[in-house]
């Protein structure tokens, strides 16, 4: 995608012939196409450095969430799979923390041992410290003992395994830490409540840079999580289809969660048709919206252009008058 700036420059260079053929003098116009070009350059993406010397050392953890359904006193057998999929070896450790989320966005939180965020507490590993090769995986084994006491309804957790920094003589670190996890997704039996609520849909009309702005929000009212399936599909205003996406989210109790269907690289200027669907529980919801995506940098140009032409038009009549 052009820089604001060239796009800026030749939305201008329009401007200046469109405007030449009303008799507008040069002078007004290099003074207002030196204005935009000023502003436009503020609104111009900055460009990052990319660091060439990246790590060799790379982890993979799969699967990336584990969900049980068990009874109380219940003790569960069960593994996950650890690859090296980089080029060098390392030592990893495997721990498990507590897992729940802090607001719509669902911004993860691994430290708060909130009510139902205890299913950490019910793992043990058989080892915690493994050796992997380059291309080498190998199987975590692990126990989930449910206390007899344990509510009814969702507990949760993450397993982590995470790599240890390796090190020159003279014990000099050359490596950070590197993470993965899988999230434990536990409903104990009993009294389990499945039930959630459409909230509705947050796609702003008036949107000024990519991603275009596409939510939903759906809130969890039961005492045990649910899986959503959310789609989008964007068409410009011929119906010419220019972005679809699915995807599954997980809403856990006493939450709301907005879904994030944002399109990342739209074009940087049109009308556009959002179509949304939310499944989940025995519920299904659509919703239509429409978008106007206009850079700030337009309505500052036709700001100045018109600010411009009355100028002008100004100067004109004064001359005219004397």
């Amino acid at each position: 995608m052009w820089p604001v700036y060239i796009h800026f420059t030749y939305a201008w260079c329009i401007v200046f012939v469109v405007v030449n053929k009303i008799n507008i003098s040069n002078r007004s116009i290099l003074i207002l196409g030196a204005l935009s070009l000023l502003i436009g350059s503020l609104f111009a993406l900055p460009v990052s450095a990319v660091d060439a010397n990246v790590s060799a050392e790379s982890i993979l953890l799969s699967p990336t969430n584990k969900r049980y359904e068990l009874q109380s006193g219940q003790t569960k057998r069960d593994s996950f799979k650890v690859v090296n999929n980089g080029g060098t070896a390392y030592t990893f450790f495997v721990y498990a923390r507590p897992y729940s989320v802090d607001n719509e966005n669902y911004d993860v939180n691994f430290d708060s041992d909130v009510a139902n965020a205890d299913a950490y507490k019910w793992v043990q590993f058989d080892t915690t410290s493994f050796q992997l090769k380059p291309g080498d995986s190998v199987d975590v084994s692990y126990t989930l003992r449910v206390p007899e006491n344990a509510t009814p309804g969702g507990h949760y957790g993450v397993l982590f395994a995470e790599t240890q920094p390796a090190e020159q003589n003279g014990g000099t670190v050359i490596a950070q830490k590197k993470r993965v996890g899988a999230i434990l997704y536990t409903t104990v039996d009993g009294t389990v409540t499945r039930a959630g609520k459409y909230l509705g849909q947050d796609v702003p009309f008036f949107q000024f840079s990519a991603p275009l702005k596409v939510r939903q929000r759906i809130s969890n009212s039961g005492n045990t999580d649910f899986t959503v399936r959310s789609s989008v599909s964007v068409s410009d205003i011929f119906g010419g289809l220019k972005y679809k996406n699915e995807k599954e989210a997980t809403i856990l109790p006493a939450k709301t969660r907005s879904i994030n269907n944002d399109w990342p690289m739209p074009a940087w200027i049109g009308v556009y048709k959002v179509e949304q669907t939310a499944q989940f529980l025995d519920e299904k919801r659509t919703s239509t919206n429409y978008v106007l995506l206009i850079p700030v940098w337009v309505y500052i140009t036709t700001v100045l252009l018109i600010g411009g032409r009355v100028l002008y038009a100004v100067v004109q009549r004064k001359s005219s008058k004397k």
